[in-house]
């Protein structure tokens, strides 16, 4: 029997009690285009729901581990930073609970795999219908993940009020018409190197919650790090599962990014480590 040989990218999917949607993206994953990677399921708590796939998890190529933590509010960065430390390559690809991955997706950002060098992608918002229908396995993602198919649906996405529909589209002319673009991290579709997040020590873990802290903040001390951020806007493409907005801005999250810009404090303190490296 030939050994199967060790993965070449960690695949971390934050997770918050959607069994679903995870059932959905895992799915996804056994679909891509290579098939050399881990993944790490950093859950935000510790749901009944997500425990019930364990054996699901078996069913596919490539390996899974499920991290949990006690639910004590939003503590996405502590879980992430959780599985930084477990993951087991050098290539680290964040991916969010509720964002379908196209089959490229995973290709697209190990093309780029490099230390000093972040890459990201953006997604697409489907709307309230399409998004239960998917779910409901009442429509196919073939006609999203299919260019043809893609847009013949595009009335139907459009009336379905989904947002930011040219990021549906997979497209590597159109990825390298924009690559020199400048763009800058989204939390729920990007990758980087292992040692460029422990450089800055990962997460900052004082955001307690939702937003600037999962992307903003990475992106802005990553850059002042040195590392670039290269585009792969159409080759990198998710499909958002719509729902309802849970959260408004933070202004605590405001004032710690605000303090971090201002005071240049690229290694966090309160990270992978708790106190700077």
């Amino acid at each position: 029997m030939k050994k199967k040989s060790a993965p070449d990218s960690s695949i971390v999917i934050s997770v918050y009690k959607d069994a679903t949607a995870l059932k959905l993206i895992l799915d996804c994953l056994n679909r891509q285009t290579v098939n050399n990677f881990e993944v790490i399921i950093s859950e935000d708590c510790q749901s009944q729901e997500i425990l019930s796939l364990a054996d699901f998890f078996n069913n596919f190529n490539f390996p899974v581990l499920h991290l949990t933590q006690e639910d004590k509010g939003f503590r996405k960065n502590i879980a992430l930073n959780r599985a930084i430390k477990a993951s087991q390559t050098e290539h680290i690809i964040f991916l969010d609970g509720d964002c379908l991955p196209h089959p490229a997706f995973v290709a697209a950002h190990q093309k780029y795999a490099q230390k000093g060098l972040a890459c990201t992608g953006r997604r697409i918002e489907l709307g309230t219908n399409i998004s239960a229908r998917i779910r409901n396995a009442e429509f196919s993602l073939k006609r999203l993940t299919s260019r043809l198919l893609f847009f013949t649906s595009i009335p139907l996405l459009a009336a379905d009020r989904a947002k930011n529909i040219e990021c549906g589209i997979y497209s590597k002319a159109l990825q390298r018409l924009t690559e020199k673009r400048e763009i800058r991290l989204l939390g729920c579709n990007f990758s980087c190197n292992k040692q460029d997040l422990i450089n800055i020590n990962g997460f900052n873990e004082d955001y307690l919650a939702p937003g600037i802290g999962e992307d903003s903040d990475i992106d802005w001390r990553l850059i002042q790090s040195g590392v670039k951020i290269r585009n792969v806007k159409f080759t990198a493409t998710q499909y958002h599962l719509y729902h309802p907005r849970m959260y408004s801005p933070s202004r605590i999250n405001n004032d710690i990014f605000q303090t971090t810009q201002e005071e240049n404090i690229i290694i966090c303190k309160n990270g992978i480590k708790k106190t700077a490296i």
